[in-house]
């Protein structure tokens, strides 16, 4: 990294992250195309960001925003000056490395180290990151140009599901064509793929399906999220949120008995309707643990039930999305085949 551009200078750094500017780091990359000196070029997205300030509150987007900047100037260290570009994007100018191979291995390192973080205030935040990155001279020879390939990688990038790194090839990515997305479409398929990723990835399955439960739980906005089998409550996950804090096992059967066998799922948004088809003891039974709506998804295999998603809202009666309980069949469809080829059962976890 080239000391000069920063000595004597009275650069600027943002309010929040204590990062440079976007002017500074985007002087910096004007700088080095000047001197004809090669680095890269890289930009970096906090994923689902705008579903953290809808959620939580901009008070815990920004506590994000601010974690996050330090970890990728901690991962990234003496080997790229981060700045934030804007919002929940930050610019990291890489000096001297070109090689392929070596680009690779340092966005693949850091990549790492912020691949489904939690904020230490914020446990129920699973945070990924997204990177586009190309290189000067190689890609380009002007800023602009070398920032729309960076974007072009970037975007490849979350069509591809995020949560990766895309380093900019001119024979795989040259005629893409930027364009707004459809943020519905691409946060859907990131969710879909992360639950196979939890699972598969965690060196034993319990752990796996607790930071899977954890996981949609913070993103579906659940009060509570668990496993219920007919012997009892298992993984149960409780939002900081959630109006009650005691959840146990239905001892009435009646959401089980009652998952539809071609969906796999049962979904309730007011359990006062319990009063209407004579269900008193289980209506009973849910305002004891403050369950104003609930929903079971179906952990099925070849037949074999081993159990039931189980997710409740406390504070208002919830109307279950299509997009909800889409992710809970697909949840509830990997634990199974999960415990099928580990030849094990919820209890035995």
């Amino acid at each position: 990294m080239e000391a000069g551009f920063f000595e004597n200078k009275d650069l600027q750094t943002d309010s929040l992250t204590g990062l440079y500017t976007r002017d500074v780091i985007v002087n910096y990359a004007n700088h080095l195309i000047k001197k004809g000196e090669p680095f890269c070029l890289c930009l970096v997205d906090i994923d689902n960001f705008k579903n953290v300030n809808d959620n939580y509150g901009h008070t815990i987007g920004d506590h994000v925003i601010s974690f996050m900047a330090a970890k990728l100037k901690e991962g990234f260290g003496d080997r790229g000056v981060v700045g934030r570009f804007g919002g929940d994007e930050f610019m990291v100018v890489i000096p001297e490395i070109k090689d392929y191979d070596a680009v690779w291995s340092l966005l693949r390192e850091v990549h790492k180290t912020i691949d489904g973080i939690k904020p230490p205030d914020s446990e129920n935040l699973f945070l990924t990151c997204t990177f586009g990155l190309s290189r000067f001279p190689l890609d380009a020879q002007d800023y602009d140009s070398l920032f729309e390939l960076t974007d072009k990688a970037l975007y490849r990038g979350k069509i591809k599901g995020r949560n990766c790194f895309i380093i900019y090839l001119e024979s795989k990515h040259k005629n893409i064509q930027l364009h707004a997305s459809d943020d519905t479409t691409i946060s859907s398929m990131q969710m879909h793929n992360q639950i196979f990723r939890f699972l598969n990835s965690a060196p034993h399955l319990q752990d796996g399906i607790k930071d899977l439960l954890l996981f949609l739980g913070s993103n579906l906005m659940i009060d509570h999220i668990a496993i219920q089998t007919r012997k009892g409550l298992f993984f149960s996950q409780i939002h900081s949120l959630a109006l009650s804090q005691d959840f146990k096992s239905i001892s009435t059967p009646f959401f089980m008995d009652n998952v539809s066998p071609t969906m796999g799922i049962y979904s309730l948004n007011d359990v006062s309707h319990l009063e209407n088809i004579k269900q008193n003891e289980l209506l009973e039974e849910c305002r004891e643990q403050g369950i104003k709506s609930t929903i079971y998804a179906s952990i099925s295999f070849n037949n074999e039930i081993f159990g039931y998603i189980r997710a409740d809202s406390t504070s208002v009666a919830r109307i279950w999305q299509y997009k909800d309980m889409d992710l809970l069949i697909t949840a509830a469809n990997a634990i199974a085949m999960s415990l099928h080829y580990q030849n094990k059962t919820i209890e035995e976890l």
